[in-house]
């Protein structure tokens, strides 16, 4: 009986590695691992390989907690029916029950959450040397799950790294260990590959651009008047851009000639889709000498103006300069209410507020009214939005100025 009571202790010891292993391969951080695997660390480099098979690693796992808990409950039940009988075996199941509860699944499981990357790396080697004793096994089982689920529909899940990586963002908010304003450009970061360039672009109707056929004289005056250091040139009407005249180099051809030719000094302007990512857009600014572009839709026409800095503020939130007007802030009323112009883009009334009210329609607040109620909205006008209630202010003839909103409340 003393050794069938040995071997029962250490199938529960082989369980706890088991189950613990289990536990901390599941939960270790796969990027913690990539960058001390980075670094040289040869345990980190030997676990990042392991990790690339996690589904079969802990297929194995849990083959072999099944089959020594099933061994184990076995001997004992073994042990006990010859003095109790029949109850025997319903003496073993309450025993067994407790001690693989408590000694192999609840113990184990939860040192391993708390360690488990230090449980991970060094315990690697005994799991790869179980995997690959169970692996025709375990071979045969994937099989055979793998066919019950292509069989039922079922698909494999492919994670979004992007939405894990603000998973963790937000949940490192909650706990505290980021700040709003640092997680507001982390966010800002990941929205880039999801944000197209006609959401933050300035409208055609706000760019200040010149005439070509303006004499050298008016026009420079125009320009170095101008808070910009690039304007685009029209030439017949103002959505047909032939260029961008850099402050710089107006100055310099002023310095040696009064008689200069805009044509030749001018930069060949840049044309992109409206449908551009703004991560493909930065990677072209990157990549191009100007940090200006001219966005057309399908039929090649203006609608509107994307800057390098406009793309940065998406991450960092507002940059200001000694020329720039500070954008008027959305305020809160006493009421509960926030009183906004109606111009605000709904991300950046979002990104203030920390609202979630949805961008998917429209990119302005007040556009977003207007798809709403498939009309232009009269001034004292209310409208339903989701979970948010919104109350037309002001209206400058077709033009939504300013916008009540307020939260409603959850029943």
């Amino acid at each position: 009986m003393v050794i069938e009571i040995i071997i029962i202790v250490l199938l529960l010891i082989v369980s706890a590695f088991f189950s613990s292993s289990e536990t901390a391969i599941t939960r270790v951080s796969d990027s913690e691992i990539r960058k001390k695997a980075e670094d040289g660390n040869f345990k980190a480099i030997r676990t990042k390989n392991l990790l690339e098979n996690r589904e079969k690693v802990i297929g194995a796992l849990l083959l072999g907690n099944n089959a020594v808990n099933i061994l184990a409950s076995a001997i004992a039940t073994s042990i006990l029916i010859v003095p109790f009988g029949d109850v025997g075996i319903f003496y073993a199941t309450i025993l067994m029950t407790i001690l693989i509860f408590i000694f192999s699944e609840v113990l184990p499981k939860t040192y391993a959450i708390r360690k488990s990357e230090k449980l991970t790396l060094y315990s690697t080697p005994y799991i790869k040397f179980i995997t690959m004793i169970l692996a025709p096994i375990n071979i045969m089982v994937q099989i055979l799950v793998s066919s019950i689920l292509n069989f039922a529909g079922g698909e494999k899940n492919r994670s979004d790294w992007r939405q894990n990586l603000r998973g963790a963002i937000i949940l490192a908010n909650d706990q505290g260990e980021v700040r709003k304003r640092d997680r507001k450009m982390l966010e800002g970061i990941l929205d880039l590959n999801d944000l197209s360039v006609e959401e933050i672009m300035t409208h055609r109707k706000n760019i200040e651009s010149l005439n070509i056929s303006q004499e050298n004289q008016t026009l420079s005056n125009l320009a170095i008047k101008s808070h910009f250091s690039r304007i685009p040139i029209w030439k017949n009407n103002p959505d047909n851009i032939i260029g961008i005249l850099h402050i710089k180099d107006l100055i310099r051809a002023i310095t040696i000639s009064k008689n200069f030719e805009i044509e030749k000094i001018m930069q060949k302007p840049l044309f992109i889709p409206e449908t551009t990512s703004l991560s493909i857009q930065l990677n072209q600014f990157r990549q191009s000498s100007t940090p200006m572009a001219l966005v057309v839709d399908e039929y090649g026409v203006l609608q509107g103006l994307i800057t390098l800095e406009d793309i940065l503020e998406e991450i960092v939130g507002e940059i200001f300069d000694e020329f720039d007007k500070p954008s008027s802030q959305p305020s809160e009323l006493n009421d509960g209410s926030v009183l906004v112009d109606g111009t605000m883009t709904v991300r950046d009334f979002n990104r203030f507020m920390d609202w979630k009210i949805p961008d998917d329609e429209a990119s302005t607040l007040a556009g977003l009214v207007i798809e709403k109620a498939q009309k232009l909205p009269q001034k004292g006008q209310i409208l339903s939005i989701k979970d948010y209630k919104f109350k037309v202010i002001s209206r400058s003839k077709t033009r939504i100025s300013k916008l009540s909103i307020v939260k409603k409340l959850n029943n």
